[in-house]
């Protein structure tokens, strides 16, 4: 879904711009009216949320890869122009520190990921749940449709963006920027999200709006001011424990993704999602999920006893979800679009001038979630070395991206309180 630098040219890239700005400038002036003592921090965490949520690959239609957003998530519980700010920030920080999409393709990404999916995706759960209890099962299941809906037409824009390029921008008959056309680029991105990521991504919405319901009912109510009617907890949570709900859905899930895989993979399960398996290291991926583990019984527990009480739990859940993020690291492939140079070279027999030129413009710190030391890089490195980093980067990823968006949200809302108090001594 994040489109690298190169594919897009530069004055399309900044043409972005002009509708994202705006809705940016616009979300700062909504969410300052409902920022308070609950919203400063459920902002920041749900930005960390969706920046965690992103560092999850899957395998998908087409031998690629994809991932989840989890803005739909944030619009229920804040409203979409929250939403608009939460990714957008964890976009910004991926680009500028890990390299997880490109700088001059901002705009797009923050467009496609942090405008039209919050808002397509709200707009699509709301339709479902018109007057449902705030409570009931539909109101879960509205969301998970709703995710589903708001990622899959955010992945549409991606495939519309990269297909129009060589329509563009082309010279010689060879593309300057984005090779794939209208007819390849548009399958290719909705055929990986409405049979993959989209069902996980309507996964990870459903079952997190159940378990506020459940949990944290107040969540759903009373926190947006913006799109949000109701204004008291209505009906009653659903009496089946969540275990079973998570159990039965999970399940679920499994089952459609692995008859997705097999029928793209012709029945053959070391083909499935048309991915040749066996390329992937399984020793090596044992290892990796074996030290990572091994970490893992360090880390929680230790995040478990040095946190301080208000964000004990939730800062433990975070790094337990940073230490099962090398999963994604199993899955073998890389994202359309984001095989660089080689696979374009590979699948079209040349590269275009723009894509050479643009796609190392800007080198990340943390590229590609590896930390820069000699352990843990070089073409002969262990898998564990990529699974350690991956663990590192996620951690500091996620307290980038929270620590940031926190203050960001405290320094709107303490200019809000201003404006408030100025307006009050001029009347």
């Amino acid at each position: 879904m994040h489109i690298p630098d190169g594919y897009l040219a530069p004055a399309v890239s900044l043409a972005l711009a002009i509708p994202t700005v705006p809705v940016w400038g616009l979300a700062t002036q909504r969410v300052k009216k409902v920022l308070n003592n609950r919203t400063v921090p459920l902002l920041a965490i749900f930005s960390a949320l969706s920046f965690t949520i992103m560092m999850f690959n899957i395998p998908v239609p087409g031998g690629t890869t994809a991932h989840g957003v989890g803005g739909t998530l944030i619009a229920v519980v804040l409203g979409p122009w929250a939403a608009v700010i939460a990714v957008s920030t964890a976009l910004i920080l991926q680009a500028l520190f890990f390299g997880d999409g490109g700088i001059l393709a901002i705009f797009a990404n923050c467009l496609n990921m942090g405008v039209i999916l919050p808002f397509v995706g709200y707009g699509t759960y709301r339709l479902v749940a018109a007057g449902a209890p705030t409570l009931s099962t539909r109101r879960a299941v509205a969301a998970g449709i709703g995710a589903y809906v708001g990622i899959s037409v955010s992945a549409l824009a991606v495939g519309i963006e990269l297909g129009i390029e060589p329509i563009l921008f082309s010279q010689n008959g060879h593309a300057l920027y984005s090779p794939y056309g209208l007819t390849e680029a548009i399958p290719a991105m909705l055929a990986a999200h409405l049979f993959g990521a989209s069902i996980v991504e309507g996964l990870i919405t459903g079952l997190g709006v159940a378990y506020l319901q459940r949990r944290h009912p107040e969540y759903l109510t009373g926190l947006r001011g913006i799109f949000a009617p109701e204004q008291a907890v209505q009906g009653r949570p659903a009496q089946r424990p969540l275990w079973q709900v998570v159990l039965v859905t999970v399940a679920a899930a499994v089952l459609v993704l692995g008859a997705v895989g097999l029928v793209e993979g012709g029945g053959n399960p070391g083909r499935m999602f048309g991915v040749d398996w066996s390329r992937v290291d399984w020793p090596s991926v044992a290892s990796m999920l074996l030290i990572t583990a091994i970490a893992g019984l360090v880390l929680v527990p230790a995040a478990s006893l040095l946190l301080p009480r208000p964000i004990k739990r939730i800062g433990t859940a975070f790094v337990a979800l940073a230490v099962v993020a090398p999963l994604g690291l199993v899955a073998p492939g890389f994202a359309y679009g984001e095989g660089g140079t080689t696979s374009v070279e590979a699948a079209f027999g040349y590269v275009p001038a723009g894509l050479q030129s643009l796609s190392g413009i800007f080198a990340a710190p943390l590229s590609g979630y590896n930390v820069p030391l000699p352990f843990f890089s070089g073409a002969n490195a262990p898998l564990w070395h990529a699974g350690i980093g991956y663990e590192i980067c996620g951690v500091l990823g996620i307290l980038a991206v929270g620590g940031i968006t926190y203050l960001l949200a405290r320094l709107l809302r303490n200019g809000s309180t201003r404006s408030r108090a100025a307006s009050d001594l001029g009347t």
